[in-house]
């Protein structure tokens, strides 16, 4: 039997337009982390109207994914011992 979705079960909103703790959530990081990384360039200002500011989602998709390839290109951190890597948890 199929369920019946005429009941008012709504799909999820997507969003397209976030502030500043959630677009840190998204990007899994903390608000602070998110602020530091708009200074250095690497996320988008958004856009402010009024008095609030909001991200773009896509934009920051983009810029994510800008980062996540810069970083494979180039990536000579691994090469460094962790000292880490010989504990034993």
């Amino acid at each position: 039997m199929k369920p019946d979705v005429s009941r008012g079960v709504e799909p999820p909103l997507v969003r397209f337009a976030v502030g500043r703790l959630e677009a840190a959530r998204l990007l899994d990081v903390s608000p602070s982390t998110f602020d530091t990384w708009v200074r250095q360039g690497l996320m988008p200002k958004g856009i402010k109207i009024g008095n609030l500011r909001r991200w773009d989602a896509g934009q920051l998709r983009a810029c994510w994914y800008d980062l996540v390839e810069a970083n494979q290109e180039g990536d000579v951190d691994d090469d460094i011992e962790n000292p880490f890597d010989k504990t034993v948890g």
